[in-house]
């Protein structure tokens, strides 16, 4: 069975990170895939793919390391096995209010007994030593990141972080702060939800995750204890990229 060696990362207690790709292109993520990430995170909410460049992209990094997670679109159980069943090493499941959602989707990742995931998938055997061995070795090498994206939601964030099978509580800063402005908070209360998250993770040994968009945000948030980073997208490096060579050109 194929080791989840970002997983594995973070059970020592090690911090993770990858980048977040969006456009719909098999190719970006094979170049992607192979540039030594611990993790790269291709997203099916906001994102641009189809199931079926979906399905072409996961299959790109059967020869490296670096392990596939998959945003599904909600916590429907059909979509989170079937982006598993194509290959993902893990899956990033949006907007989770409390415990039970969590348990959901939990159940949706896993092979009994410890969930009701269904047998099946072409290209499992690739994984591991057919698909029989698959069945039975997948559930320890399967990520399962739920997402914290509403004060209600931290309100609830030790009992999310402690159901059984769930490896991280990741913030959606963005979605949070929509939240946070809605309720008639501001910056310091978002921050102070933050905090709280990455406390929780050290009480209950859940990682605690944050979405970055530079490197001094990242490591601000290593600091305070956050253990899953991701790092940038496909998007913002091409305009970031695009608007640097443009800026170098503007004298010509």
């Amino acid at each position: 069975m194929r080791k989840n060696e970002a997983l594995a990362k973070l059970r020592r207690g090690g911090v993770i990170s990858g980048p977040m790709l969006i456009f719909e292109s098999p190719d970006l993520a094979e170049q992607v895939a192979h540039l030594g990430f611990d993790f790269v995170w291709l997203d099916w909410q906001h994102g641009q793919y189809t199931e079926l460049s979906l399905n072409n992209a996961i299959a790109r990094f059967l020869p490296v390391a670096s392990s596939p997670i998959v945003r599904v679109k909600g916590h429907e159980p059909g979509t989170i096995n079937r982006v598993l069943d194509v290959g993902a090493m893990g899956v990033v499941v949006p907007y989770v209010q409390n415990a039970d959602q969590a348990r959901l989707a939990v159940s949706a990742a896993y092979y009994p007994p410890k969930g009701i995931r269904s047998g099946g998938g072409a290209r499992l055997g690739l994984l591991a030593d057919g698909a029989a061995d698959y069945y039975a070795n997948a559930n320890p090498e399967i990520m399962m990141v739920v997402m914290v994206e509403t004060e209600a939601a931290i309100g609830r964030i030790e009992e999310i972080m402690r159901v059984p099978g769930v490896d991280v509580a990741l913030i959606g800063p963005g979605d949070l702060m929509i939240d946070v402005r809605a309720n008639g908070h501001d910056a310091a209360e978002h921050e102070r939800l933050v905090l709280e998250v990455a406390a929780a993770g050290k009480r209950t040994g859940t990682a605690a995750g944050y979405v970055c968009g530079s490197k001094e945000e990242a490591e601000t948030r290593i600091a305070q204890g956050f253990r899953f980073i991701n790092f940038r997208s496909d998007y913002a490096i091409l305009q970031a990229g695009f608007r640097q060579l443009r800026e170098e050109g503007a004298s010509w």
